[in-house]
């Protein structure tokens, strides 16, 4: 008989690497977890004083479409920019803010309607007896709309990135 506690192991049966034995070592295991797919809701601020945050400090969500790291370094430039135009430091953390906050905002809850994941449930639904290709169950310009809908909301689309950067800071002219 089978119990519960068996089904991590089950779950990996025959998984091997480098001769390490993953249901081997799940089975040795006390306990085993499932990592699960949480975010946070969007903050009211995320400036306090002369302190601010940004990635997922300042808009935790879900792992999906290259959020953390895209996110996190438009968030740091955007930071570097306002802190540049503005002499007065709280002035830039609010320019900062006022032009990320709103966006990441946004971006959070089109997270949470699955981003690019659709496809995974696009294709439970039309093959759940599963496929060959994924081509014959979701057609590459549907793939391709809903990567570029996505990536149009993240700001990472091919348009967008080739804009060039709008965080260009006249230098002083000196003598």
């Amino acid at each position: 008989m089978r119990t519960r506690g068996d089904l991590p192991s089950l779950l990996y049966e025959g998984l091997e690497f480098d001769g390490v034995r993953v249901p081997d070592i799940l089975r040795a295991a006390d306990s085993a977890h499932e990592y699960p797919m949480v975010d946070r809701e969007p903050l009211d601020r995320w400036t306090h004083g002369r302190t601010t945050l940004l990635g997922d400090a300042a808009h935790a969500m879900y792992p999906t479409g290259s959020n953390g790291a895209t996110q996190s370094i438009v968030d740091a430039r955007a930071l570097a920019h306002a802190l540049a135009r503005h002499d007065d430091p709280a002035e830039g953390l609010a320019a900062y803010e006022a032009e990320r906050r709103p966006a990441m905002t946004a971006l959070q809850r089109a997270n949470r309607r699955l981003g690019p994941e659709v496809v995974i449930n696009l294709a439970h639904e039309r093959a759940p007896d599963g496929f060959t290709d994924i081509h014959d169950v979701v057609p590459a310009a549907e793939l391709a709309a809903v990567a570029g809908r996505y990536a149009t909301a993240g700001a990472f689309d091919a348009d967008t990135v080739n804009q060039g950067s709008p965080y260009e800071v006249p230098l002083p002219v000196i003598g």
